[in-house]
């Protein structure tokens, strides 16, 4: 795994990020800010020296024999002209440090200039001010410069000795900012690795232990005991659904078993029509069998769920459940309410009704009705499924809903096709419940969430 793509590197790389801004912001600002200290101490050592040089040069520009000062020996008095008129040893030979018109301009503040020199080898930073000449020739009366000048190189050498010591300094930070973040990121994320690595060794049968929830870290704390319902969750589910596949197998093999010794029966019997009701009889637990693995298959598959139109779907049901009504000599109304012209809602909830109405004709004697009514109540799809009959037994009616729990003959495949609509209904968001109806009916009510109506609603 590369550094870029874990979140360590990338937490590291951040901060060292952060840290390189941080240090060329205040290595920038430092800089400009030494250099400020520098001219302000340059001109300081100048104007001191200049208070001495001004007592020991004559009115004529010309320096006293007698000055002793080590602070006079770099001094240039630079007359109206712009010629230099007096130097000092230091300076002899060297044009005008300052320009005069310069100073002129400049007034009392004076002007500060900077002058390499390289015999000897120094780097001068020079001062000059106006000064008044009162020389015998008329040439040199007038406003002049008296100019001062410091060996600059020790002031450049001590600020590049600091920025020096500052580079260095902002490099051990951003080191340090980096091993720092390396070093934190790696204790965060040791318990991360180590949850990981707990959470690769659980199993199905281990799920409803958990994982172990570690006490220092707060969010780490929050995140794994999420995991640990949503692993309560999955394990219920999943021992739900073991359950229900052992007691499937088992219960199935009733119906296999009948189905197998009424095709013997037939293959014994040399009456053909013995033979003809045994294959009809056989007919019909495959078939009731193939509807009990298509509703328990639609139940547990994962699937992306489609809405449509709801009036065209119950409408296509209602095809399917009026053959189903005509040979069974039942008669068959469904009603869709207007106002579900233009909703959509998902395709589940024919899943739902289909078993609900299937049950309901099957269950009413010939003659009898069946009424589907499909209508709007609080943002509910509901639907009512009332069929006329003996009704639902009382020792059946409160385990109606459990799974192989039915009124007909247990050498018959059911028993599953109730409780498929309601887990289904349930997965939905709504619920199938079985209501207290007028005497010699039974009242099945689907709800369901309504996927989307007219205007957007």
């Amino acid at each position: 795994m590369s550094a870029v793509s874990s979140l360590r590197g990338r937490l590291v790389l951040a901060a060292v990020a952060v840290g390189l801004v941080f240090a060329v912001l205040f290595g920038t600002a430092a800089t400009i800010r030494m250099h400020g200290v520098q001219d302000r101490a340059i001109r300081s050592a100048l104007l001191s020296r200049l208070d001495v040089v001004r007592d020991e040069v004559r009115p004529d520009g010309t320096l006293r024999p007698d000055r002793g000062s080590a602070k006079t020996d770099l001094i240039q008095v630079i007359g109206p002209d712009g010629r230099v008129l007096t130097a000092s040893r230091g300076l002899a030979g060297l044009p005008p440090l300052v320009d005069i018109r310069a100073v002129r301009a400049a007034g009392s503040d004076g002007v500060m200039a900077r002058r390499p020199h390289h015999s000897p080898d120094i780097d001068l930073a020079a001062l000059g001010v106006p000064f008044d000449l009162r020389s015998r020739g008329a040439s040199h009366s007038g406003t002049g410069a008296l100019v001062v000048a410091v060996d600059a190189e020790g002031f450049a050498a001590a600020s590049s000795d600091l920025v020096s010591l500052m580079l260095v300094g902002l490099f051990a930070v951003v080191v340090a900012i980096a091993l720092l973040a390396w070093i934190l990121t790696g204790r965060a994320l040791r318990a991360v690795a180590r949850l990981t690595e707990e959470a690769e060794a659980v199993n199905p049968s281990g799920m409803a232990s958990g994982l172990p929830v570690p006490g220092r870290d707060a969010e780490l704390t929050r995140l794994v005991k999420a995991l640990n319902r949503m692993l309560a969750r999955l394990h219920e589910g999943h021992s739900r659904e073991m359950t229900f596949a052992a007691d499937a197998g088992h219960r199935l093999r009733t119906p296999v078993a009948t189905l197998r010794a009424e095709a013997e029966i037939a293959l014994r019997d040399a009456d053909p029509q013995g033979q003809s009701a045994a294959l009809r009889r056989i007919v019909d637990d495959a078939d009731q069998l193939s509807l009990i693995v298509d509703r328990m298959l639609a139940r547990v598959r994962s699937r992306t769920q489609v809405a449509v139109p709801v009036t065209e779907a119950f409408e296509q049901a209602a095809a399917r459940w009026g053959r189903q009504a005509d040979l069974a000599g039942v008669a068959l109304v469904v009603h869709v309410a207007p106002e579900l012209s233009g909703c959509a809602s998902d395709t589940d909830v024919i899943d739902v009704v289909d078993p609900i109405a299937d049950n309901a004709i099957r269950h009413s004697s010939p003659g009898g009705r069946v009424s589907v009514c499909v209508r709007v109540q609080q943002e509910l799809l509901v639907t009512d499924v009332v069929n006329t009959g003996v009704g639902v037994p009382a020792d059946v009616s409160p385990r109606i809903f459990d799974a192989w729990v039915s009124s007909r003959d247990a050498t018959q495949a059911g028993g599953l096709g109730l409780w498929l609509a309601r887990e289904t209904a349930r997965d939905l968001g709504g619920d199938v419940t079985l209501l207290d109806g007028d005497p010699g009916t039974t009242t099945f009510r689907v709800s369901a969430p309504l996927g989307s109506r007219p205007g957007g609603r």
